[in-house]
């Protein structure tokens, strides 16, 4: 063989390679970058940013579960119940800002079959707005597919990590979606570590109050673009909750001087919101025996997954639901009980 030879057959070695491992990839897809899983396989869990794009353009669902970490312990089969719909699924984004969910809500919008669309609606979305500083969905995965997905296609993690997992996740995980992105069990639930975990950061003294209208012009920003999307598809019903964090979170507002401008920015959504006939919102924050439990949570937000599914069943029946006549004295009840609270108490 002449030396000729050797290089032209280690080029269409190489070449019969990367194109297994790029037909593995595309056929197995484990971000479902191209189809739905195939041979009764499952999008279990695999890495949120990459997925979520290809989760809406490509799974079959008339219900979809969007938001923070507050909404990774729903479980896709609770809202496929006949009452939301037939079929969910869950596309979470860890800590994301409002400009992280725009090219998701964008891909949601253009899904005919779309009835629900349940989403965590963070107190923090409103002060970050305008920021661009989280972690956004690479460009690659929004765009449709194209030369780009050769960072998808012969990427190391994908091949060594995400391919191999998937199946794993499969098999642990009955070829069933319920879990994915699920980290209820990974947790102690316990006040000594949840105020441990905040004592850390907690301020020595009180700021002094903040205006109360600090927040309105970032409110009116982040109405104006959910506005988009609700009158986008007034066949859609937005379930917009607010989730229940735990009383250290008011603690933080009320020795950051941010009460008064919590509330108020918060009423400020809620008007807006409520306003639309194809929205409802859901307050989940006045639940007081809750968010004092501190034995409920891990930190100073992120509860167990039985609030998940306490608010499936609230939103599914109506309970804990604000509108236009009532969010403004919820919201007023709110103000009073977080001022007023012994914060000490969480700490003795």
């Amino acid at each position: 063989m002449t030396s000729r030879d050797f290089v032209k057959r280690t080029i269409y070695i190489t070449v019969a390679i990367l194109l297994l491992f790029i037909a593995i990839v595309m056929i197995v897809d484990p971000f479902v970058r191209y189809h739905k899983p195939f041979f009764g396989l499952a999008a279990v869990e695999t890495e949120e940013r990459s997925s979520v794009i290809g989760l809406a353009r490509n799974m079959d669902y008339d219900t979809a579960l969007v938001g923070s970490s507050m909404s990774e312990n729903f479980v896709d089969s609770w809202f496929e119940d006949g009452v939301f719909g037939k079929q969910c699924v869950k596309m979470p984004l860890q800590g994301a800002y409002m400009n992280d969910y725009l090219p998701l809500l964008d891909e949601l919008m253009q899904h005919k079959e779309l009835k629900n669309l349940v989403f965590s609606l963070d107190n923090y979305l409103i002060d970050k707005i305008d920021d661009n500083n989280s972690i956004s969905i690479p460009d690659y995965f929004v765009s449709k597919p194209g030369i780009t997905d050769i960072y998808y296609l012969l990427n190391k993690s994908t091949l060594l990590l995400y391919l191999p997992e998937f199946f794993i996740r499969n098999f642990r995980d009955g070829f069933t979606d319920d879990n994915a992105y699920v980290w209820a069990d990974r947790y102690v639930y316990d006040k000594y570590v949840a105020r441990a975990d905040y004592m850390s950061t907690r301020k020595l003294y009180q700021e002094e109050e903040k205006p109360y209208d600090r927040l309105f012009e970032k409110t009116d920003l982040l109405i104006e673009t959910l506005s988009k999307y609700i009158e986008e598809r007034p066949d859609v019903t937005f379930y917009f909750y607010a989730p229940p964090y735990s009383i250290l979170f008011w603690d933080v507002c009320v020795l950051d001087g941010n009460l008064t401008a919590e509330i108020c920015a918060l009423s400020r959504l809620y008007e807006a919101l409520t306003a639309y006939d194809n929205v409802r919102v859901f307050y989940f924050q006045n639940d007081y025996e809750l968010i004092t439990n501190l034995d409920r949570y891990r930190d100073y937000s992120h509860y167990d997954q039985a609030v998940n599914y306490m608010m499936y069943e609230s939103m599914r029946d109506g309970a804990y639901e604000v509108t236009a006549d009532t969010y403004y004295d919820t919201l007023l009840d709110m103000y009073y009980f977080a001022l007023n609270y012994d914060y000490e108490q969480c700490f003795h």
